[in-house]
């Protein structure tokens, strides 16, 4: 019981910080700052997202977002695929083969070809791209 006393206090200390911004603020199209956001989220451990968003009156989409970056964390960056142009492989009728796989700083390449195929470029080329 003394717990929900407490999480109804500090919901309403960050109502009373929400209302003094509205009050104060310069423009109606000031952004929420991120001090507000983080406190109105903080919250979400003690309440809904909806019971937040209504008595906050925040966007519930907005505050559904942050929420759950606070539960798991930062979004993760996703992983970018970068093209890198080759100069074209020789006579294709050739019968080598070539596997070829790098690796740095995460990026891979993986390479198999048939025919004549000018490794060093490859190699150097893919370097560059990494740096």
């Amino acid at each position: 019981m003394a717990n929900k006393k407490s999480k109804e206090k500090q919901l309403e200390a960050v109502q009373t910080r929400f209302s003094d911004w509205r009050k104060n603020r310069k423009g109606r199209r000031d952004r929420i700052p991120e001090s507000l956001w983080d406190a109105a989220a903080s919250l979400s451990d003690g309440f809904s997202v909806n019971e937040l968003s209504k008595t906050l009156r925040l966007n519930h989409s907005s505050l559904k977002e942050r929420v759950e970056t606070i539960q798991n964390g930062p979004p993760k960056e996703p992983c970018l695929t970068t093209f890198i142009e080759f100069p074209p492989l020789n006579s294709p009728a050739d019968s080598t083969e070539v596997s070829l796989e790098l690796e740095k700083a995460g990026a891979i390449m993986k390479v198999h070809a048939k025919g004549h195929i000018d490794v060093l470029s490859l190699v150097q080329t893919f370097w560059r791209q990494q740096s």
